[in-house]
C-alpha cells in the first residue's frame, strides 16, 4: 500500500470502473478519471493524449490498447492494462492494491505495463523488457 502521497500519477479512462477509482484515491494514489474532466464517448487516441498532457500514466480496461504493444510511447507517461478476468469494481481493486506497488513513473514510462492478478509485463517498441511474477 502507498503512503499517503503516491508518487504514481494516475488517469483513468471510461473503462475504468469509477468505485475502483474512489478506493484507489482513499488509498493515497493520486488518480483522475476521465469523468472527472467530463471527457465521455472519447476515443482511446484521446485519451492516450490527455495522459501525456496531464503527465499521468494512462489506467485502462481497454483491451484495444494492446495495439499499442508496438507502438513507439516516447514521451508518454505509460499505459497501464489491467486484465483482471472480471470487470467488477471488487475484482479490479483486488488485482490493482496487489500490483500498483511495483509500479513506479519511471517503470510505466513510455511503455505498455500488462498486468494480471499474478504477473506483470512491461512492454517497451514491442519487446518484453521487464517481467515480475507476482
Amino acid at each position: 500500500m502507498p503512503s499517503k502521497k503516491s508518487k504514481l500519477q494516475l488517469y483513468a479512462d471510461e473503462c475504468f470502473p469509477v468505485p475502483a477509482v474512489t478506493y484507489l484515491k482513499s488509498l493515497g494514489y493520486s488518480i483522475i478519471h476521465s469523468y472527472d474532466k467530463n471527457f465521455i464517448q472519447k476515443s482511446d487516441q484521446f485519451h492516450l493524449l490527455t495522459s501525456k498532457k496531464l503527465g499521468r500514466i494512462l489506467i485502462t480496461l481497454d483491451r484495444d490498447f494492446n495495439d499499442y504493444e508496438t507502438a513507439d510511447l516516447k514521451g508518454y507517461p505509460g499505459v497501464i492494462i489491467i486484465s483482471a478476468g472480471s470487470t467488477t469494481p471488487l475484482h479490479i481493486i483486488k488485482v490493482c492494491k496487489k500490483v500498483l506497488k511495483f509500479i513506479s513513473q519511471d517503470l510505466a514510462k513510455e511503455s505498455l505495463i500488462k498486468v494480471t492478478i499474478d504477473k506483470l509485463i512491461k512492454i517497451k517498441n514491442g519487446e518484453i523488457v521487464y517481467e515480475k511474477l507476482l
